[in-house]
């Protein structure tokens, strides 16, 4: 439990929990039917240039919620579809 840390602060501790309240597990086989499209997807994918597809079942839960992905992994890029770095979001953010 959060609040058995040591050096945790109360207000980050309660903040935590509220975000983690909000976070749902998504079961496997709700995206396994778009996982080879994934794997395709991102062996295709032209920034990442390594053909991996290790990651086909973070883009193909993407897919799923229709949601945004955020990861400093670049095989995303070129995928077509939204990822995020903690510095693009940082730059996005500060231009709103």
């Amino acid at each position: 439990m959060l609040r058995d840390l040591k050096g945790v602060r109360e207000t980050m501790t309660a903040q935590t929990e509220i975000i983690l309240s909000d976070l749902a597990v998504v079961e496997a086989a709700a995206y396994a039917e778009q996982l080879p499209e994934a794997a395709r997807v991102l062996s295709d994918a032209v920034a990442s240039r390594n053909g991996s597809t290790s990651d086909a079942h973070v883009l193909a839960c993407a897919w799923l919620l229709d949601a945004d992905i955020w990861s400093h992994d670049r095989d995303f890029a070129g995928t077509g579809w939204p990822s995020w770095s903690n510095a693009n979001l940082l730059r996005f953010l500060g231009d709103a």
